[in-house]
């Protein structure tokens, strides 16, 4: 009897000792590349996901991951961040990060001290362009905005943002604090699109029941039609499932619109003569100007659908996508916002229509994770629904829709 019964302790010592399956622990510590001293309460997670934790007072941490490939983010005030790869399959024992103090430091603090009005013009700007315009955008809050460092050139109407800690962003309709590290954000003003690429923590908010279902219901639909469930979708060729329609969008040079030498030209021309026009008869200047507001391109859609073997391939870490030319994206599970519509046909009223978006690569293949991620996001380009979705409807690579809530 009491053989049997050490044989069952042992065993039980030994089913309690065993990893959980797919969950990996990550280990390391944090100090100064100068002195080698620990440095306490830096900020490590993982990239666009809840996972995240903080150095002790030995510059020690600890983070638990499922199965998977991450960036690991290294972040704390003054020092330069580590963007940092990691592949649960080949995991060290341990991460030693030194971390770099910046050089620039005194010099940024200088700079945001002058502040104008055109400063803060241009952070509604930049808040608009970053945080977004929907109805879940406008309820973000960017709780430090002085860390800010603003430029516009008036010429070629670019604005460009920088910041030399994280931002912190506080979504009161998805339920999270977002701790944002912006590597670079440029708006386009002329173009009128904006590139931004950074490396957010989410934080969940607390809140009661109340707060929590109503927080549940809205992440629910900022998921469904965004950007990451069409990624899961596509590499589950599950589009047509998940209410995705994929078609061929063509685009073609307008022959009726004339080249932008010309329309320099005829510009040119007109300032010389003092902007004067001439009304009625035939005068060239005045029609390709007219001409010029006419579309660049000129639109056909092909309605067959596209077979997945057309722009996806697999790999060995998960998928890709690859192809030449434009997609456009309809997803018919909701409606577009109100104020998108607005925005879109501020001189023709219109219903809202499903949500539409264009997608093209700028390289080309890009490499696609089974959690929603595109690996080097600046490398496919968005028109339509998902361009105008900006941070505020964005949700962390670990959420997972849970079932609808009446």
């Amino acid at each position: 009897m009491h053989k049997l019964l050490s044989v069952l302790v042992l065993l039980l010592l030994l089913f309690c000792s065993l990893p959980v399956l797919g969950q990996h622990v990550v280990q390391g510590r944090v100090v100064d590349e100068r002195t080698d001293e620990p440095l306490e309460f830096v900020s490590v997670y993982v990239n666009t996901t809840t996972i995240g934790t903080s150095t002790n007072e030995a510059g020690a941490f600890t983070l638990t991951l499922p199965d998977g490939h991450y960036e690991l983010i290294v972040s704390y005030l003054g020092y330069e961040p580590i963007i940092y790869p990691v592949n649960t399959a080949a995991l060290p024992k341990s991460i030693l990060f030194k971390v770099r103090a910046k050089e620039n430091a005194l010099q940024e603090v200088v700079v945001k001290g002058t502040r104008d009005s055109q400063w803060y013009d241009n952070l509604e700007v930049f808040k608009q362009r970053f945080l977004g315009q929907s109805e879940f955008g406008k309820q973000c809050k960017l709780l430090n905005p002085e860390i800010l460092t603003i430029t516009f050139n008036a010429e070629t109407a670019l604005l460009e943002v920088k910041a030399d800690e994280p931002l912190q962003i506080q979504n009161d309709a998805l339920g999270y604090k977002i701790e944002y590290l912006l590597t670079g954000f440029r708006f386009y003003g002329r173009e009128g699109y904006v590139v931004f690429l950074g490396y957010p923590k989410y934080v969940l908010l607390q809140g009661g029941k109340r707060k929590q279902r109503r927080w549940e219901r809205n992440r629910q639909r900022a998921y469904h039609g965004s950007v990451m469930h069409f990624v899961r979708a596509v590499q589950q060729k599950r589009l047509e499932e998940e209410g995705f329609n994929l078609r061929r969008l063509y685009r073609t040079p307008n022959p009726d619109r004339p080249t932008e030498e010309e329309i320099a030209a005829a510009r040119a021309a007109l300032k010389a003569r003092s902007g004067a026009v001439q009304v009625g008869g035939t005068d060239s200047i005045s029609d390709i100007l007219a001409r010029a507001r006419l579309p660049k391109t000129i639109e056909s859609l092909d309605i067959n659908p596209v077979p997945y073997s057309d722009y996806l391939q697999q790999h060995a870490t998960g998928a890709k996508l690859a192809f030449d030319g434009y997609f456009q994206v309809v997803y018919t599970g909701e409606k577009e916002e109100a104020g998108y519509v607005w925005q879109q046909s501020m001189f023709k009223k219109r219903e809202p229509s499903y949500q539409t978006s264009v997608l093209y690569l700028q390289s080309d293949e890009v490499l696609l994770e089974s959690n929603g991620n595109i690996v080097e996001p600046l490398n496919v380009f968005f028109e339509g629904y998902w361009g105008w979705e900006k941070v505020g409807d964005m949700l962390p690579l670990d959420y997972q829709p849970a079932e609808e809530m009446n």
